[in-house]
């Protein structure tokens, strides 16, 4: 008996789908069993894979880590060892969520889950106020909120801000250099001017806005009744189910520059093969079957999860379930920017927007913290 350690993250978005799908898997592979271990999203979001991919087989990870799973050989390149990986396969995936995995002449994960930045708001709440398309409706929006006591929402917490400056900077034509044959490349005026555009949509934000990640904002659009409307944010379709106290509803990203939905940093996961797993054969077939139809559209999109492939994104009972979430955002996230996979980038990431969190809580000046972060910027080439 073969035991895969695996590990996860922190959301039921993703610890829902994982243990129906190793029951489906070890209904036919009973000399194979999975265990899984969940860690909080920051540490997702931040935590380096050299070590943790001495611990665990598979790791559950995001593609910007990929220039650091290349420098420090912690995976196993899975394309050489799996059909289905390959740059035509790119079209059966929801947006880039394949291509985002494709670093350094080789896939590095196999994407389970599709994602992207986007809009969310409480239908009830919005009530006869049209949508934003452009960031000036979304500030328009947030002072006619203002005038009856509701607010917007915004992820503030490190990475969220930033990201959302990233995406801002992407669609106004400006993004992030992504060459790894280049150095790392932001346009400070550009940045300067996203920095204001976010500065200027928290305004109409509550204060506590401010310590949100993406999680806390979609709870609290769930759990308050005050707060409408947020314009760029990592969704989660689960918030759109039927068993929440009320169900959020989403919709394209609104841009400066048309089109408006265009640009914003592509997210999901993808598990990721331990270069120290003592049995690959065994995880590449749990891996396959993670790729599956089954697993993408039956099993991960029955428990609360997010699928990956173009199939599940299209499938007209999986969209009603989480409330029209999957068709809301789907020009979207085929429109979405892949950001830089450079070694060094997903600290450069973390740290930025630390430094953007500090500007909007005017912890440090506008100026001091353009300064800051396109130092942050410079070292990422060292």
């Amino acid at each position: 008996m073969t035991t895969l350690k695996g590990l996860s993250w922190g959301h039921r978005r993703a610890t829902g789908p994982l243990q129906p799908l190793v029951e489906r898997f070890c209904q036919d592979n009973t000399d194979i069993a999975v265990e899984w271990t969940v860690r909080p999203l920051s540490d997702f979001e931040h935590q380096g894979l050299a070590a943790v991919a001495e611990q665990f087989d598979l790791i559950i990870y995001d593609h910007p880590f990929s220039g650091d799973v290349v420098a420090s050989g912690a995976f196993v390149p899975l394309d050489r060892n799996l059909a289905g990986l390959n740059p035509s396969d790119d079209r059966h995936f929801a947006g880039a969520s394949l291509t985002s995995y494709r670093y350094a002449d080789a896939v590095w994960g196999a994407p389970i889950d599709g994602a992207t930045q986007h809009a969310l708001y409480r239908g009830d709440l919005m009530a006869d106020r049209p949508l934003p398309v452009s960031w000036d409706d979304v500030l328009n929006l947030g002072r006619m909120l203002r005038k009856d006591g509701l607010f917007l929402g915004m992820a503030c917490e490190t990475p969220h801000a930033v990201l959302t400056i990233a995406a801002l900077m992407a669609n106004a034509g400006k993004p992030w250099s992504t060459d790894p044959k280049q150095p790392f490349r932001i346009d400070r005026v550009g940045l300067g001017e996203a920095l204001e555009l976010v500065t200027a949509a928290l305004e109409f934000c509550p204060p506590e806005a401010i310590g949100w990640n993406s999680i806390d904002l979609h709870d609290q659009m769930v759990a308050r009744d005050d707060v409408v409307y947020a314009p760029c944010v990592y969704g989660y379709a689960t918030y759109g189910e039927a068993d929440m106290r009320k169900r959020l509803s989403f919709a394209p990203f609104p841009g400066t520059t048309a089109p408006h939905q265009a640009g914003t940093a592509i997210g999901g996961t993808a598990v990721g093969l331990s270069r120290h797993c003592k049995d690959p054969t065994a995880a590449l077939r749990f891996i396959a079957f993670l790729l599956s139809d089954v697993a993408q559209r039956e099993i991960i999109a029955a428990h609360h999860g997010q699928p990956a492939i173009a199939a599940a994104w299209d499938d007209a009972v999986t969209d009603a379930r989480f409330n029209g979430f999957f068709s809301a955002i789907r020009s979207t996230i085929d429109t979405a920017w892949i950001r830089p996979r450079l070694q060094g980038y997903p600290n450069f990431q973390k740290e930025a927007g630390i430094v953007v969190r500090r500007v909007l809580a005017r912890e440090i000046a506008t100026e001091a913290g353009l300064d800051a972060i396109m130092a942050l910027a410079d070292k990422v080439n060292r």
